[in-house]
């Protein structure tokens, strides 16, 4: 960043300085900002922000990601919105315009929270893994929170956010709702070996 910034560059620095100071999620994949589908009224959308950070020469993306519904929405279904988010390995092109970020990503934790939620799905021929696209903040989500975003065992209400190896969450849909995501532990479906039967004899498919 030698030699004088040109204006637009200096006014794109004070937006996204401030953003990431106001709403910034660092965990130990990368950087995350958040924007609500269609916050334009109210605030920069997160198209705006990757403006702002092509501007900088930053590298990001943008994913759809989900948080827990409100107690006092009428529609209790998982909240969509944007998240800007940023590579570990890419942050070092932010710090020439946020010095105080360096030392901040060099504190993170070695057991830091990952990105991803991810379950165990089973299917006729076997298991697969799947990542739920979820709000970088859902490992500091209350119980109550989680239990509304459906990361609790549906039989017996565990946080599967605890990962215990033993009780690792499965998807085990109901029949009558194929659709319709249900998080199981492994103590409670039988590591879905139950279910992976079941499927299998649906599928005309030994077991």
């Amino acid at each position: 960043m030698a030699g004088a910034i040109a204006p637009e560059a200096r006014a794109a620095q004070r937006r996204i300085v401030s953003t990431i100071n106001a709403s910034g999620k660092l965990n130990a994949d990368r950087l995350a900002l958040r924007r609500e589908a269609n916050c334009g009224e109210w605030k920069a959308t997160a198209a705006d922000i990757s403006k702002d950070l092509d501007l900088l020469q930053v590298p990001h993306t943008i994913v759809t990601a989900f948080r827990f519904p409100l107690a006092s929405s009428y529609s209790k279904a998982m909240r969509e919105g944007e998240e800007i988010r940023i590579l570990r390995k890419d942050l070092p092109h932010l710090f020439p315009w946020m010095p105080s970020l360096e030392q901040t990503v060099a504190n993170i934790p070695e057991n830091a929270p990952h990105w991803d939620f991810t379950v165990l799905q089973p299917r006729a021929d076997g298991m697969v893994i799947a990542a739920m696209r979820l709000s970088v903040e859902w490992p500091a989500w209350s119980k109550k929170q989680a239990r509304a975003a459906r990361l609790v065992c549906a039989e017996s209400d565990y946080d599967l956010r605890d990962k215990d190896k033993d009780r690792a969450p499965f998807d085990v849909r109901l029949p009558e709702q194929p659709k319709r995501r249900r998080l199981v532990c492994g103590k409670c479906c039988n590591n879905d070996v139950d279910e992976m039967q079941r499927l299998a004899a649906l599928a005309g498919a030994p077991s």
